[in-house]
């Protein structure tokens, strides 16, 4: 079968990364025997207008649609991504009668809502290199898909999800195909303009508990973990096709310690000169880790700290201290790191006294960038929605869709305002 991929994102905030999620579908797809052409639409001037052409062109029996961002969780300044995902999905079926398959990271927390929004009937939730390849079979063969692992369907206003099928083994998968999806698009350098960036993933899934992330909820509580040397091999074909700079996707690379200090003497072993960014956990801290990741080529550390508050680290369940805070970035200092910090400021509980330990522990640590979020997007099963329906910020069946903003009432009226001057006052914090 022919299969069109589109990654349909075109969000430009921050960090531009490659769509890894979408090029590991290509690489799958493929491996099955179909014939695969992609399209990334992040460098479009015309996404519906490009993604006609490609179908008129190529005329697929299938079309996979990839939406990694609803929204840009941003309360003050939202803009809503769906509406443009409208028009390519327009731009589909004015072409052809082939099915549409919606899948991605957004879709995934809100399956049913999307198809709903799009005019869509059928999607794949979480980690789909194996559903979608049975379902083409069965799309194929006329076979029924109803009982697939994963598939969302939406008819005559009827809908259900499928609940997953097992985690895939990660060294069962082929690594993500970075030629059906270019990543020599995403080749950049720091300071040499837009952060269009390359990336990869040594592991899987998310065991920690904070209250407002959806990482769970998109590949598991479970951590699984690719062999180091098929991590090192990825690189080294990363490297030979001249890309200089890469961040891991990880939720964290510092958990498990003893996998993170193995694939790191792995890197290290290969000489590359590829340098790269990963995230660190604080409640990970391991001694001497941060010198071995610097000898195999990381530069920067994000560091998820999000608060430096002892009250609202705990009330975000971020499962580490503000001590643990500080000895990772003294730790990061020491090794010669660069490390870039974030506040997500308003959680319950969240008060001017919070806020003001937050703000001077990160003035302490003086990182080379602070990322501030003023209020947090509200998202289904997370402990977050349950907290909001408690306490009247939202209804039990709200559509989460449409974004909601959880900011604990003694500081809405200020904090905003009070952050944009704080941001004006530091050079590489950013609001």
């Amino acid at each position: 079968m022919k299969v069109l991929l589109i990654s349909e994102n075109q969000c430009r905030d921050n960090l531009i990364p490659y769509p890894i999620g979408v090029a590991s579908i290509a690489a799958a797809v493929k491996a099955a025997g179909h014939q695969v052409v992609g399209l990334d639409l992040m460098f479009s001037d015309d996404p519906a207008g490009d993604t006609a052409c490609a179908v008129r062109d190529f005329d697929p029996g299938c079309i996979g649609l990839s939406v990694r961002n609803i929204d840009n969780q941003d309360k003050y300044a939202g803009e809503f991504y769906l509406p443009p995902v409208r028009e390519v999905v327009s731009a589909i079926q004015s072409e052809t009668h082939a099915p549409i398959v919606f899948g991605g990271a957004g879709f995934t927390i809100f399956p049913l809502e999307c198809l709903e929004y799009l005019g869509l009937e059928l999607g794949i939730v979480g980690e789909g290199e194996d559903s979608f390849v049975r379902l083409l079979h069965l799309i194929e063969t006329g076979g029924d898909f109803n009982g697939l692992p994963g598939m969302a369907i939406l008819r005559g206003g009827e809908g259900k999800v499928n609940a997953p099928g097992p985690a895939p083994d990660l060294g069962l998968l082929l690594p993500p195909d970075r030629d059906v999806f270019d990543v020599g698009l995403y080749n950049w350098s720091p300071g040499s303009g837009p952060a269009f960036t390359a990336n990869l993933q040594s592991r899987r899934g998310c065991h920690m508990r904070c209250v407002y992330c959806s990482n769970p909820l998109l590949e598991g509580r479970k951590v699984r973990l690719r062999d180091p040397s098929a991590v090192a091999d990825e690189m080294q074909l990363l490297e030979d096709r001249g890309i200089k700079m890469a961040i891991f996707t990880d939720s964290l690379f510092n958990y498990p310690t003893d996998y993170a200090e193995r694939l790191c003497r792995e890197i290290a072993d290969r000489h590359l000169s590829l340098r790269w960014t990963a995230s660190v956990n604080p409640a990970f801290n391991h001694p001497g880790l941060f010198d071995l990741m610097r000898q195999a080529g990381c530069s920067t550390l994000s560091v998820g700290n999000e608060s430096g508050s002892v009250d609202m680290l705990a009330a975000l369940r971020k499962g580490f201290s503000k001590d643990d805070i500080v000895e990772t970035i003294r730790a990061a200092r020491g090794s010669g790191l660069g490390f870039y910090c974030f506040l997500l400021l308003g959680g319950p509980g969240e008060t001017r006294e919070s806020v003001d330990e937050s703000v001077a522990l990160l003035e302490e640590l003086e990182p080379e960038s602070v990322r501030v979020t003023v209020g947090i997007r509200i998202y289904p099963g997370c402990e977050l929605q349950d907290i909001a329906v408690r306490e009247g910020f939202i209804s039990a069946d709200q559509n989460l869709l449409y974004p909601a903003f959880y900011l604990a009432p003694r500081v809405e009226p200020w904090l905003h305002e009070y952050m944009k001057e704080v941001c004006g006052r530091h050079p590489g914090w950013l609001l």
